[in-house]
């Protein structure tokens, strides 16, 4: 995400954040305390996505780690996908608030989703399903959905819960996804696109 015309924030998935200069080609490390779950080769969660936003705030997503420790994550224990947002400081990230953790916590390291897109003060993120199939068609769960909070992290009173979907969770703006990694908005009609993965082969 650029935070300005020649600087750029570059997360990496074992939790770097990056400061780079496009003019001097210098690279900083951003220190955080982002409570992301650290990951083994195989795994698909950790420190996700960055986008920066007005009032200096950047707002991140990241697997959540339920544990009081930073190991590698491990088959049995749970983590969630998870939205942020904080201020940068120099070189160190500041006033970190966890503004949504998705529900439930689940077990297993696969579809985080993660994308974060503002538009109209309005955040959507993508949340995938963790690899559980059919929960993405339940509205009372987050895995599967496409989450739409205000930026300082309150919800939307026109969001599907308040306008006649009752059963769904106030945070969820779409379910039936499966693990939605893109999400922008296009130049051309000004609508948020959101692409997902498929199974390998299908």
């Amino acid at each position: 995400t650029f935070i300005d015309e020649n600087t750029l924030l570059v997360t990496e998935k074992h939790g770097r954040l990056l400061k780079l200069d496009l003019l001097t080609k210098n690279l900083s490390v951003i220190e955080h305390n982002i409570p992301f779950i650290k990951n083994s080769g195989g795994g698909q969660g950790g420190l996700l996505d960055v986008y920066f936003h007005s009032d200096n705030y950047i707002y991140f997503s990241y697997s959540h780690d339920f544990s009081n420790s930073r190991d590698v994550l491990v088959r049995g224990r749970e983590s969630s996908t998870a939205i942020a947002r904080a201020k940068l400081n120099g070189n160190k990230i500041e006033g970190l608030e966890v503004l949504l953790i998705a529900q439930p916590k689940l077990r297993g390291n696969k579809h985080f989703g993660s994308r974060i897109i503002i538009k109209d003060d309005h955040l959507f993120a993508g949340f995938g399903e963790r690899d559980k199939g059919m929960i993405a068609q339940d509205p009372g769960k987050h895995p599967g959905s496409i989450i739409r909070i205000n930026t300082d992290g309150s919800i939307p009173k026109d969001n599907p819960s308040f306008v006649g979907y009752n059963k769904w969770l106030p945070e969820i703006f779409h379910i039936g996804l499966r693990n939605p990694q893109g999400i922008t908005i296009s130049p051309h009609d000004d609508e948020i696109y959101v692409s997902q993965h498929g199974p390998r082969g299908g």
